[in-house]
């Protein structure tokens, strides 16, 4: 077993400071976007509610689809934060979880927020969204398999972890381990 040098054990606690970090803001990010979203939601309905003309379902199915964006905008940055916290403890990432995110995110905007990106990002979006699907789908069973693999090297990880803190077995002396005396010729 070899031992890092002191340049690379602090290289480590660098990026893995940023990652935690970047995941900090991340959720950050998706606790303002969920009150932000459901304020708007409130604000929309309390507008609507005092109007005069009434309520409208042209209205209200807007506010429904802001609201759908919102809730499946946090679980993709959800997805986003468990692939932080993962690269950090373990420096490896997941790559089935990346697909995943780069098919849920794009499609997430093309149904819920189109109306806000030109039609050329939108084309943008679904050739990116599509491509990656392709490539899970060709790959699945590939993807999977590294998937496993990755979760084994988790537990794996995770056991080793926990051994290191705890104090090794002590083996008790049996017949079988004492040493073989030698006879006098």
């Amino acid at each position: 077993m070899h031992k890092e040098s002191s340049f690379a054990i602090a290289m480590n606690y660098a990026v893995s400071g940023y990652v935690y970090f970047v995941a900090f803001m991340l959720v950050l990010y998706m606790i303002s976007s969920l009150i932000a979203g459901i304020w708007s939601l409130a604000a929309g309905l309390i507008e609507l509610a005092s109007s005069p003309r009434g309520i409208f379902i042209g209205e209200t199915s807007g506010l429904e689809l802001d609201l759908l964006h919102t809730i499946a905008f946090t679980i993709v940055l959800v997805k986003a934060y468990k692939i932080l916290i993962s690269y950090a403890q373990t420096r490896t990432i997941n790559i089935k979880f990346l697909v995943e995110i780069a098919i849920i995110g794009p499609t997430i905007e093309l149904l819920f927020n189109s109306r806000n990106y030109p039609i050329e990002v939108n084309l943008l979006f679904a050739a990116f969204a599509f491509a990656n699907l392709i490539a899970y789908l060709l790959f699945y069973t590939t993807l999977r398999k590294s998937s496993d693999d990755y979760a084994k090297d988790i537990v794996a990880q995770c056991e080793v972890n926990a051994a290191g803190k705890k104090k090794a077995p002590v083996r008790k002396k049996t017949a079988r381990t004492k040493r073989p005396t030698r006879r006098a010729a």
